[in-house]
């Protein structure tokens, strides 16, 4: 007499492997593995419209791609003379998460739509300011605005706010 559960291609073999595989799934979502969506795949900062840019005071030619430091985060940067825009994106954020704890926030609208305004309080020689816009679906873009040295950031956050409103109508909603 033959064990059915040991017999290669056996009804109670494939039960048996079925809940094996099952049981493994569903244990790897109690314990908070999460599938990674990668936030380029979603909306990538680096298609926003030539134009628009433009407009801002960025030459399109000057874009830099994966200016994102972060995991999780898609990035893409451009310069002019005076200044660098970083414009970042992720999935999963919220204003609160940029700057850290010691960071200066002013709550914005910039096209409509509720921000933050984020400014490390210790600048150093080059002043930088973020505007921070979360989306419906629960991700974070950032506008970050880098004076290009000494004496340019009068004011940066202005300018900030000012790029991130003309970059608004690209932006994900």
């Amino acid at each position: 007499m033959t064990n059915s559960a040991t017999v290669p291609g056996s009804p109670v073999r494939h039960r048996m492997l079925c809940c094996v595989l099952a049981a493994a799934v569903l244990g790897a979502g109690a314990c908070g593995a999460a599938e990674v969506t990668d936030p380029a795949a979603v909306w990538d900062p680096c298609d926003l419209p030539d134009g628009l840019l433009t407009e801002a005071g960025f030459p399109a030619g000057s874009q830099r791609r994966d200016v994102a430091a972060e995991p999780g985060w898609a990035g893409c940067g451009w310069s002019s003379g005076e200044a660098v825009v970083r414009v970042l994106f992720t999935t999963a954020g919220s204003p609160e998460s940029v700057g850290g704890a010691e960071a200066l926030r002013t709550e914005i609208t910039v096209a409509d739509r509720t921000g933050q305004r984020v400014q490390p309080r210790s600048t150093g020689t080059a002043a930088t300011c973020t505007v921070a816009l979360p989306t419906e679906d629960g991700g974070l873009i950032r506008v970050r605005l880098d004076s290009a040295g000494p004496g340019t950031g009068a004011d940066v956050c202005g300018r900030a706010e000012r790029v991130a409103s003309v970059l608004a109508p690209a932006l994900p909603a």
